[in-house]
């Protein structure tokens, strides 16, 4: 694509769209943050762990691309480089909202450790061992994102996947299933000590999988009717792209069930705490909205091929399944923190706000790189 014209797709609009959103977004924030202390950190830690994920599901189909070695995506390339050129900074943002909370963890306090593998638990999440591992965590996928987007951007200048793009993939998917499981039990799980889950891993794999499908899917339709993806992007895309969603959707749902079902099952103390704390109350309603949002509505719109390849029914089913994935982490997080937490309220509407801005802020100026280098148009 000419540098000279790939510029005009990024519009000055949305740029000044993006500010408004994170300057009132951080407005917002800061009033529900004055308002209700006690929510700040936990609302950080549900942005930071957004963003990171927005950047690794961008790592996550850049490595599935390479390894398939799928020429139908190709033309999306541009979308899954952007949302990896995120993740550096996603990843600093992180570290810092991490170590600034240490103290809001409650294995930090002395006796949040009851059950029998309090000996192991006290060594693993030591505080020193808990910073040196999420800095390693977070470095290694920082280092990944810009090899593979600088693979990634010279394999589509080619034309398609390469040997060495291919290898740096198989690596960073062998890194990443192991180091996501780690991290997403260290930053979520760890807000109740005494729970544990072995699905917890492959459950959240699960969520940032479908979240950075519906991502691409959105962004895709948005990119097709400004221009750059007019010629590239046809029915069959669209189709694809709607196949994987419902694809992932129903992937999530079954990691869903085997987690609660096991955990239902046993009937352990120590497990089923998790879950009661969220079918009651207040958390109930959004408990069961989980389902509904991230499976039972996607299911139902897209099982049908006509849904799959009309462009308006894929970004209104995007950007639900892009608001369930928020749910999802929500109800992770603030239930361990405060059981008794009102719902949502200014720090929600305007940490996310404020993220959505800053996160469509870092994409964009990856996006205008990556349409130049790109042969489309």
């Amino acid at each position: 694509m000419n540098p000279k014209t790939a510029g005009r797709y990024v519009s000055p609009k949305a740029v000044r769209w993006l500010w408004t959103l994170a300057v009132l977004g951080g407005a917002a924030f800061v009033v529900g943050a004055a308002l209700q202390p006690q929510r700040l950190w936990p609302n950080l830690l549900l942005v930071g762990f957004l963003s990171v994920g927005f950047g690794l599901g961008g790592l996550l189909l850049i490595a599935f691309h390479d390894l398939t070695g799928a020429r139908w995506s190709s033309a999306f390339g541009c979308i899954r480089e952007g949302m990896a050129a995120t993740l550096p900074w996603a990843a600093l943002a992180m570290a810092v909202i991490l170590v600034a909370g240490l103290c809001s963890y409650p294995w930090s306090r002395t006796g949040a450790l009851t059950e029998e593998t309090a000996w192991f638990k006290r060594w693993w999440l030591e505080p020193g061992f808990f910073t040196a591992r999420l800095v390693a965590y977070l470095a290694i996928w920082a280092v990944f994102a810009a090899a593979m987007v600088r693979a990634s951007r010279r394999a589509t200048a080619l034309g398609g996947p390469t040997r060495a793009g291919a290898r740096l993939s198989a690596a960073f998917l062998v890194v990443f299933s192991l180091t996501f499981w780690l991290a997403s039990s260290d930053w979520i799980m760890s807000l109740q000590p005494d729970w544990y889950s072995t699905a917890f891993g492959v459950y959240n794999f699960s969520g940032v999988l479908l979240a950075a499908q519906a991502a691409v899917t959105l962004l895709t339709v948005a990119l097709r009717a400004a221009g750059p993806l007019k010629n590239a992007v046809g029915r069959d895309q669209l189709h694809d792209l709607g196949t994987l969603l419902l694809s992932f959707s129903c992937f999530w749902m079954y990691i869903w069930f085997c987690q609660y079902m096991l955990i239902w099952y046993t009937n352990m103390p120590e497990e089923t705490s998790h879950y009661a704390s969220r079918v009651r109350g207040l958390w109930a309603p959004l408990f069961y909205a989980n389902i509904v949002i991230n499976w039972a509505i996607p299911f139902a719109v897209l099982l049908p091929r006509a849904a799959k390849t009309n462009a308006g029914t894929l970004v209104k089913i995007s950007l639900l399944l892009l608001a369930g994935r928020w749910l999802d982490v929500y109800l992770m997080i603030l239930p361990s923190i405060n059981a008794d937490a009102s719902l949502i309220g200014f720090c929600e509407i305007g940490s996310m706000a404020l993220a959505v801005g800053a996160l469509g802020l870092l994409f964009l100026p990856a996006l205008r790189k990556s349409l130049r280098l790109s042969p489309l148009g």
